[in-house]
């Protein structure tokens, strides 16, 4: 089979972008919930994001897979690091699942709210992990956007988590802002062009050398 890497780098593009407006969503119906009783908005936006964790596979199977189950295990084979594409959008479905659980149980004590912030803590820790699916060429770019993601995004869960605790509405604000920071760093990235083709290396040979001549 002959593999597209182009396609790669579009559903790259594609799941990045995706992941993005999840993120912004989620940070927008936060802080609108800072001054309004933003249930029935973040009930709608939780959906959305399980919606758009289920659209993050469905690219990987459209474009490096061709909407060939077996098409995609052989373009997966050859690049590995994109299995990391299909744990992101189970952790991004599950996530808005069990924030739309969370919201139907009335935001009581339940434990949907925990399960929630540490399948975005999962995701903010895989973020490191993004840069080992490119080529050596692109990896420290990739190493270091991804790095500055991920950091954000725990940063998030770290702010929600002392919210839970200490009920202060700056934790609340900060991690509304984290959110969208980190939303707009996914929005924006953009692969260059190569990131996934394979590494050519050219051996050349030296100049075969010129045999001596015999003395008469």
């Amino acid at each position: 089979m002959i593999i597209d890497y182009a396609g790669f780098t579009r559903a790259s593009n594609l799941v990045h972008l995706l992941q993005g407006s999840a993120l912004l969503l989620l940070g927008s119906a936060e802080a609108y919930s800072l001054k309004n009783n933003g249930k029935k908005y973040m009930l709608a936006v939780s959906l959305l994001v399980a919606v758009l964790g289920a659209a993050m596979f469905v690219a990987v199977l459209a474009l490096p897979g061709g909407w060939d189950f077996s098409r995609l295990a052989q373009a997966l084979q050859a690049r590995r690091g994109f299995y990391l594409f299909i744990s992101f959008a189970c952790l991004y479905g599950a996530a808005g699942l069990s924030r739309f659980m969370h919201e139907l149980s009335d935001r009581g004590g339940s434990g949907w709210m925990a399960l929630f912030l540490a399948l975005l803590a999962s995701s903010g820790a895989l973020y490191f992990l993004m840069a080992w699916r490119v080529n050596e060429e692109a990896w420290r770019q990739v190493l270091a956007w991804h790095s500055a993601i991920g950091l954000t995004l725990l940063l998030a869960v770290a702010a929600k988590s002392a919210e839970l605790f200490l009920k202060r509405r700056a934790l609340q604000a900060a991690w509304a802002a984290l959110l969208i920071f980190a939303g707009l760093q996914l929005a924006a990235y953009k692969e260059a062009p190569g990131s996934f083709a394979p590494r050519l290396v050219t051996i050349e040979s030296s100049p075969a050398a010129t045999p001596a001549r015999s003395k008469p």
